[in-house]
This record gives C-alpha cells, sequence and structure tokens, in this order.
C-alpha cells in the first residue's frame, strides 16, 4: 500500500472586513473569501473588505426604495 500525505483543497479561512452597506458597521471576522477593495482596520493593518447587507437598517433601506420605485406605477 503506498503512503499518501493527504493535501487539504479546503481554503483557508483569513481575517477579513465585513462591512454593512446600509448601516455603516464594519465588521473584522474569517472568511475563505476575498476581495479587491481594502481597509484599514483599528489595529493599523489592512484587511480585505466585504461588502454585505445584514441589518434590519438594509431591509427598511430596501423596503423604502421599493415603495419609491413602485409609487409612479399606479
Amino acid at each position: 500500500m503506498k503512503n499518501r500525505t493527504k493535501h487539504s483543497t479546503r481554503p483557508t479561512p483569513h481575517p477579513v472586513v465585513f462591512r454593512d452597506q446600509s448601516a455603516g458597521v464594519r465588521y473584522l471576522s474569517r472568511s475563505t473569501r476575498t476581495s479587491h477593495l481594502s481597509t484599514t482596520w483599528e489595529d493599523g493593518n489592512i484587511y480585505p473588505v466585504i461588502e454585505v447587507d445584514l441589518s434590519s437598517a438594509a431591509h427598511h433601506a430596501r423596503q423604502a426604495e421599493r415603495e419609491t420605485v413602485g409609487a409612479g406605477r399606479r
């Protein structure tokens, strides 16, 4: 039997900043995702930024947008 070494095919998580687009809040976490955007965090290090809509503010902003867009369709 051959001695095979197992190589992990899983991507390695690294620190990233998730930025809530609607609320303007940033979270430092870990992810396997990457981004061409970057930001300087409070610790002085530069991290990739992934933009998301996480907060309830995002829900309200989308609802207001739908109401504004739909207002002219009566």
